[in-house]
């Protein structure tokens, strides 16, 4: 609730008082009228009100434009609400949404890419990235926050979504015999995603490198793991 300043049970707040601004952009927020609560907060934000105001209005407005899909306006105040108010009692929440939203707009771009019949999973991730470091650092801050369960299950998602992209890249190089950065890219995935189905996949691209250039030993060990694992 909006804390105004200067306003007791003498004084009746006017319609254009902070107050009751606030108060009709609850109300259509409560009868889903998005539009017409971000017109309200706007100018409330506008007015440079004292904390714990702002905070108030950037959680409302968050929400608001997520809720009429204006994803990066809504991602914006997220990610400032974050840099701002590292102690506000709702962090964990905003944490979440900043993930939430971050998965959206980097489904949003795989729409289109699809649309475009390219791969979605060969396209750079960096909203994918960001909604999975923002899921991360919330269960490693927050282990007991009510959003800590799902964060999990779209980390795990997340995961596999960034990999699959990363194994894009390995056969990209692959294409060209660029067989370094072959090797380099899949070592990275095992470092970052060795349970994903995508890391499995780049093996076999990592041996024919590993041959390739005649790294002979490592070719050996690896062709056993592969063997041990079922990787063929």
């Amino acid at each position: 609730m909006i804390i105004v300043a200067n306003v007791t049970a003498a004084v009746k707040p006017v319609s254009n008082s902070p107050y009751f601004i606030y108060k009709s952009a609850k109300k259509k927020m409560l009868n889903s009228d998005y539009k017409g609560a971000i017109q309200d907060l706007i100018i409330l934000k506008n007015l440079n009100l004292f904390n714990p105001c702002p905070q108030q209005i950037y959680l409302d407005l968050i929400y608001s434009y997520f809720k009429i899909n204006n994803l990066k306006l809504a991602n914006n105040y997220a990610e400032n609400f974050l840099q701002l108010y590292l102690n506000n009692e709702h962090y964990d929440y905003i944490l979440y949404m900043y993930g939430v939203i971050n998965m959206y707009l980097d489904r949003n771009r795989g729409t289109l890419i699809k649309y475009l019949n390219i791969d979605w999973f060969d396209r750079d991730p960096r909203y994918a990235k960001i909604a999975f470091s923002a899921f991360a650092e919330l269960i490693r801050q927050y282990p007991n926050s009510q959003y800590s369960f799902d964060a999990h299950a779209r980390l795990i998602f997340l995961k596999n979504r960034i990999a699959q992209y990363e194994l894009a890249v390995v056969k990209f190089y692959f294409k060209r015999h660029a067989y370094i950065s072959v090797i380099s890219r899949v070592e990275k995935m095992l470092y970052n995603f060795s349970d994903t189905k995508a890391t499995r996949e780049a093996l076999p691209y990592m041996l024919y490198a590993y041959k390739s250039i005649h790294l002979l030993d490592l070719a050996d060990k690896l062709e056993k793991i592969m063997f041990i694992n079922s990787i063929y």
